[in-house]
């Protein structure tokens, strides 16, 4: 019996640590896309601060969803975070260095990581919401 409820009660606390990772994910999502918009107005200003910084966050963000799809065993996905993560980190070197163009390009590479992951890991609801899957 004590085995039991043992089983039972770490099975709860690993379902709850993986309702906060996904949570945690879902908040990451949503630094992305605000952080991208930025991004992608400060790289167009020509501002080499703001958009460094933004490149940053961003990388810093797709190191985490790296972290979290490892977890989950999704080596396409933790391919494409990573990769995201390494262009994140280009523009963030090209617009402290006044190098808009190369920023862009680089922006354009981390960007063509999204699409792919969403089409695999990502379930539409019929509220229009989205799930993980």
């Amino acid at each position: 019996m004590k085995v039991l409820v043992l089983f039972a009660a770490l099975s709860a606390l690993g379902l709850s640590a993986f309702a906060q990772d996904d949570a945690a994910f879902v908040g990451w999502m949503k630094t992305v896309g605000g952080t991208g918009g930025s991004l992608r107005k400060n790289i167009a200003a020509k501002n080499g601060d703001g958009s460094a910084a933004d490149a940053k966050k961003l990388q810093e963000t797709m190191t985490q969803v790296s972290a979290f799809f490892k977890a989950k065993s999704a080596d396409d996905a933790v391919t494409g975070a990573t990769a995201a993560a390494a262009a994140y980190g280009e523009v963030a070197t090209a617009a402290a260095a006044g190098k808009f163009e190369d920023a862009d390009a680089s922006l354009k590479k981390a960007g063509a990581t999204c699409g792919p992951c969403h089409m695999a890991h990502r379930e539409k609801n019929a509220d229009g919401s989205y799930k993980i899957k």
